[in-house]
């Protein structure tokens, strides 16, 4: 080689290396972070989770400047690159419910410490907004309706980011209203908020397709038992509704979806909570399908149960209220909460399944408390994959746990509890995931 180019290229491998080898690996650095965030219902704390370095840090929001006061917060959603977070939180008689958007300035996993800088504090309401539930009551022995579903004021839950848009979503679930937000200037888009009557009502979220082409909402409440389908202009962030997915017939049918999967453009996954009728259950309604799995073809409108109840802790079904899900791979999470019976927080599972073959699901196995749960672990309640699909971050406010899951092995390789002060945390998400 030419000596002058020889000097040359050292020349520029050595531009490249030193600003490379001079950056801290565990500081912030404006690229897709392995970070996972949540907060805790009873400390009221917010907590980054490091997921590749099994580390937490814990920050306090009364020490956030301009933080509107001791507010119960509730949901998170961190952007891709880490750097933008946001929190909503209940309405009370002193505050609205808001959605609060902060910057991520830095955050040192050595020293375990995080700048988070308030950016915009969005209200909602005004104090003292009562909830719009329908009413319900218990009507028989097997299902039951505890008083922590019956929310008295606003809250805001089903926080997801629109793919190749500056919007993001969150859902009154209390009431009918979907808000929507402009990531660029953090405030409310144009088109906010969006009530449809007979379709926004009790929704966890509008869960998008990756074009960001279509929508689909969930029916968060008892006797629910439609999917509503959106399209979706990503331009705008406006919703059009284009048809309602019964999960069954008006005769038999199952209700209380949490969340939706989409498996592709097309087709997506969901499953339900309720175990049998209600005081809300039509007198059309012969029978509620216990807790189950359904396909959802977005195209032609239909939903396909795919995985049935089942009564045994090693039985091929649902065990427990199916509460989440997430697809990765061939293989279905499921994550499965006792909450919604005459009972409360007995146990939780996470039960997977291999769906290779979408319409026949072949039943793996189910993480158990006291084996490969944490002793005394209760409701599997929320599921966010890792951007790269290698974890999964699993959430129980009721005992206290976040937990990652290889999902290569399908076992749980770290569990953060009490031992690094969780109490009640709720709201994760992994940044990079759509919700």
């Amino acid at each position: 080689m030419n000596k002058r180019v020889h000097i040359y290229l050292l020349t520029l491998i050595c531009l490249f290396i030193l600003p490379l080898s001079s950056v801290n690996a565990n500081t912030y650095n404006q690229y897709l972070q392995p970070l996972a965030t949540a907060i805790d219902y009873h400390t009221r704390m917010i907590y980054l989770f490091n997921h590749e370095e099994d580390k937490v840090i814990t920050i306090d929001p009364f020490n956030i400047s301009g933080w509107p006061g001791d507010v119960p917060l509730q949901h998170t959603l961190t952007l891709p690159e880490g750097n933008r977070l946001y929190i909503t939180t209940d309405n009370t008689a002193d505050h609205p419910a808001y959605v609060i958007a902060l910057s991520v300035n830095n955050i040192n996993w050595d020293t375990g410490a995080a700048e988070l800088v308030l950016d915009n504090v969005l209200a909602v309401d005004v104090p003292g907004t009562p909830a719009e539930l329908p009413f319900v009551e218990s009507i028989n022995g097997k299902q039951a309706v505890p008083n922590w579903i019956l929310a008295g004021a606003t809250q805001i839950h089903g926080p997801t980011i629109l793919p190749y848009s500056d919007f993001i979503y969150f859902t009154e679930w209390t009431n009918d209203r979907v808000r929507v937000i402009n990531t660029k200037t953090n405030q409310f888009a144009s088109v906010d908020p969006i009530s449809i009557p007979g379709y926004t009502e009790q929704t966890h979220g509008i869960m998008f397709n990756k074009s960001g082409t279509l929508g689909l909402g969930t029916g968060y409440f008892f006797d629910n038992s439609i999917i509503d389908l959106y399209k979706v202009d990503r331009v705008t962030g406006q919703l059009e509704t284009l048809s309602q997915i019964m999960l069954g017939n008006e005769k038999k049918h199952a209700a209380f979806s949490h969340f939706i999967s989409w498996l592709d453009e097309r087709y997506a996954l969901t499953a339900t909570m309720q175990f049998d009728k209600t005081s809300l259950t039509p007198p059309t309604t012969h029978k509620i399908i216990p807790p189950s799995v359904w396909l959802i073809d977005a195209w032609e409108g239909t939903a396909t149960q795919i995985i049935k109840d089942t009564k045994k802790v090693n039985g091929k079904g649902i065990f427990r209220s199916a509460s989440d899900l997430a697809v990765i791979g061939d293989k279905l999470y499921i994550a499965e909460e006792d909450t919604i019976d005459h009972t409360f927080a007995d146990d939780g599972y996470i039960s997977i399944f291999d769906i290779s073959d979408r319409y026949k699901p072949r039943f793996i196995k189910r993480l158990k408390p006291g084996v490969e749960l944490p002793q005394g672990f209760a409701v599997a309640h929320t599921l966010s994959p890792t951007p790269d699909n290698r974890y999964l971050m699993l959430a129980s406010w009721a005992s206290g746990y976040v937990i990652k899951i290889d999902t290569l092995t399908d076992t749980v390789v770290k569990v953060f509890g009490p031992n690094e002060g969780l109490v009640k945390p709720h709201g994760i998400h992994a940044a990079g995931g759509l919700r």
